[in-house]
């Protein structure tokens, strides 16, 4: 009938064959005229490494089957167990074959007679596997059936897959070697082992068992210790180490893990602890500071020998090497050879140093330079007698910082000390800073010239971050331009001798000044020369430049101060606003040295109607001649102001315009004639004779004034 089926539907055209197979399965659904198909069902087992598992064989079919034929490919975890292939009561009359080639079971189901099988659903066969080491669960999923009917026809038939579970723990370690490396005896170590459960069932560990070192292994984990499919957990590894040497030790994880890998390797290198360590100083350069070492030791140390390649920056003080109290027949030679320092100290009988901790000696260095720097041996042996051998048994050394305190001069290079008059010393201040971290002593200061010091008391000390001031005095009468080296020594390390080039100009105060009183509009302009000289001068020349809209000079319009007796002065106009002046003498010795007025210069109004307000008077071109034709003059330009006031009522004798006549305005009058004009002084109140000059005429009429007002 389902041949006829085919053929039927192969012969509907192909437009309608889709839709006929569409048909047939609604038709299949519906129960209407179709059949259901033929199904083989592989089972589903489980177990634990190395089981045999039985795993059935079920037929559900709607048309009589007298054979069937399944091939199965079996997982490497998987082996078929010969002979175990077994029928149920439904193959009453047939026959089970079984066998596996090139990885694929094969079960043959067959009746001689073609008889069917029973039934129309249930078990038909059974077979055994047996399981692998690997946790896993596998697929059991027919790759060829083969159904035959009662007529030695084929049927067409589908299958079902099964599974096959292997159920187990299977621990994975993150590391199998743990090396806890060079660690000092009489202490206590961890390191800790991760492990994994890869496997489908709990993993169960425990506890770890020690092989050769169970006193110094151990773990602080809490066993047991659970472990579910898929998650982790770590395993802790104390180590407490006693005695030196290399260990290797096996640490096996005892648990349910299929693999027999759980051996963890152990390995350490414990040693015992003798270190030396240079203790930290801290000194002044150019001092000698003292070096401490110490030695902690686990072992009996009956010697040593050190070797020191010294820096610059540090001295060894011979025979400075000095044992503590921890030594007890201890000797100590010493040497020092191409900056090699060594240091060798022994026991005659290997009598070790007593105690297990503190100082062991101390060293004298002197420090040098500014610049701090390290200590530590190039070489160190700590010897002890280990298994009846001598044995340096150091385990480390440890250097030191020595930190050199020291001064750090500063100051200028060159120190200018400017023109400076040779009536009294040139003086200047030159500030000396310390930018060190010790305190700066200045101990001597040398000038390379003669005559040059310094006014402050050596030595002078200065502080870090401080500064102070040295006073440079020098007294020469000499004119001229002078230069000298100033060496500063101090204790500055770096920089003893500090040099300093002054220079400077000694000169001769010979001074010109002018002073002009205010006047009012219609008063001549009396301009006061005076000259402060240090040399006899015999000349003078200057030009003198003045308002020329509203003053001009006239004949006979200088008048010389008693200072100036024996000159003869000739003016020469320059411009319209500049007179330049001649003085010389033609005998006698000039204006000699002193201060004082040499003339008053006069000038008139050009107008009558003046304007209020102020004026100013400027001399330039100043010479101050010596005999020697030398221009001595060591000022400037000058320049004095004055005001033109506004006229007021003139009371005779009331000078000073105050509106009294008092003994103020003799003293005036008195100035005047003495050449030293007062400003405000009112020449019309001071002429009372009225004979247009002022004098002691005048003076004694003020006076007169003065005592009727009484």
């Amino acid at each position: 009938m389902n041949e006829l089926y085919i053929k039927d539907l192969q012969s509907i055209p192909s437009v309608w064959r889709g839709r006929g197979r569409l048909l047939l399965i609604l038709l299949l659904y519906l129960g209407i005229g179709a059949r259901a198909g033929n199904v083989v069902t592989i089972g589903t087992a489980s177990g634990a490494p190395g089981d045999e598992v039985t795993v059935s064989v079920s037929l559900t079919n709607t048309e009589a089957v007298s054979s069937l034929q399944v091939l199965i490919p079996l997982d490497e975890n998987l082996s078929y167990v010969n002979g175990s292939a077994v029928l149920t009561n439904r193959c009453g009359n047939h026959r089970i074959t079984a066998g596996v080639k090139d990885g694929v079971l094969s079960l043959i189901i067959y009746s001689m007679s073609l008889t069917a099988i029973s039934g129309n659903s249930g078990n038909v066969a059974s077979f055994k596997l047996k399981l692998g080491n690997q946790p896993a669960t596998i697929s059991l999923a027919a790759s060829k059936v083969v159904l035959t009917d009662t007529n030695g026809n084929s049927l067409n038939g589908s299958t079902q897959q099964g599974t096959v579970s292997i159920r187990c723990a299977k621990a994975q370690y993150s590391r199998m070697t743990v090396d806890f490396g060079r660690v000092p005896i009489r202490s206590t170590y961890h390191q800790a082992v991760q492990v994994t459960n890869t496997g489908n069932d709990p993993l169960k560990i425990t506890g770890v068992e020690f092989g050769m070192y169970p006193t110094r292994f151990s773990s602080d984990t809490t066993f047991p210790l659970i472990i579910a499919a898929g998650s982790s957990a770590s395993i802790d590894i104390k180590y407490a180490p006693d005695v030196r040497g290399t260990v290797s030790e096996i640490m096996k994880v005892v648990c349910n893990s299929i693999s027999k890998l759980n051996n963890i390797t152990l390995k350490a290198q414990p040693y015992a602890v003798n270190e030396l360590h240079i203790q930290a100083a801290e000194g002044f350069a150019d001092e000698t500071v003292t070096v401490s070492l110490t030695m902690n030791n686990m072992d009996a140390i009956s010697g040593f020998q050190f070797e020191f390649t010294l820096p610059d920056a540090l001295t060894y003080v011979p025979n400075s090497f000095t044992l503590s109290s921890r030594k007890q027949n201890h000797s100590v030679v010493e040497s020092q050879t191409n900056g090699v320092l060594r240091i060798l100290c022994y026991s005659p009988d290997d009598t070790p140093f007593t105690g297990e901790d503190g100082e062991l000696a101390t060293m004298q260095l002197k420090l040098t330079g500014r610049n701090s720097t390290n200590l530590k041996t190039s070489k160190c042996l700590l010897t002890a007698t280990i298994d009846n051998q001598v044995t340096n048994v150091c385990s480390a050394d440890y250097g030191a910082y020595i930190n050199i305190r020291s001064p750090r001069i500063s100051t200028n290079s060159s120190l200018l000390m400017g023109a400076t008059p040779v009536t009294g010393d040139a003086v200047k201040e030159l500030t000396v800073s310390n930018y060190g971290n010790a305190p700066l002593t200045i101990s001597r200061v040398v000038f390379d010239k003669e005559g040059f010091s310094i006014k402050e008391s050596l030595p002078q000390t200065i502080d870090s971050w401080n500064n102070n001031k040295l006073t440079i005095v020098y007294p020469s009468k000499e004119e001229g331009y002078y230069s000298t080296t100033m060496h500063i020594y101090s204790n500055d390390p770096e920089q003893r001798m500090w040099d300093v080039n002054v220079t400077g100009n000694r000169f001769a105060p010979n001074y010109m000044n002018i002073n002009i009183p205010d006047i009012h509009p219609d008063d001549n302009l009396a301009i006061d020369v005076s000259v402060d000289t240090y040399d006899a001068i015999t000349g003078l020349q200057f030009d003198l430049i003045y308002p020329n809209n509203y003053f001009e000079p006239f004949e006979n319009n200088i008048m010389l101060a008693s200072r100036a007796t024996g000159m003869t002065v000739t003016t020469r106009q320059i411009d319209e606003k500049t007179v330049r002046f001649f003085c010389y003498f033609l005998s006698g010795k000039g204006l000699e040295v002193g201060n004082g007025k040499v003339m008053t210069i006069q000038m008139r109004p050009v107008t009558q109607n003046m304007p209020v307000g102020s004026y100013a008077i400027k001399v330039e071109n100043i010479k101050l001649g010596t005999e020697n034709m030398a221009n001595k003059y060591a000022g400037s330009n000058l320049q004095s102001s004055f005001s033109v006031l506004e006229n007021v009522s003139i009371i005779p004798g009331d000078v000073n315009g105050d509106g009294n006549i008092s003994v103020t305005d003799v003293t005036m009058v008195i100035n005047h004639i003495l050449g030293q004009t007062p400003n405000g002084f009112i020449k019309d109140a001071a002429d009372l004779n009225g004979d247009g000059s002022i004098s002691v005429t005048d003076v004694t009429l003020i006076i007169g004034i003065i005592l009727q007002q009484k």
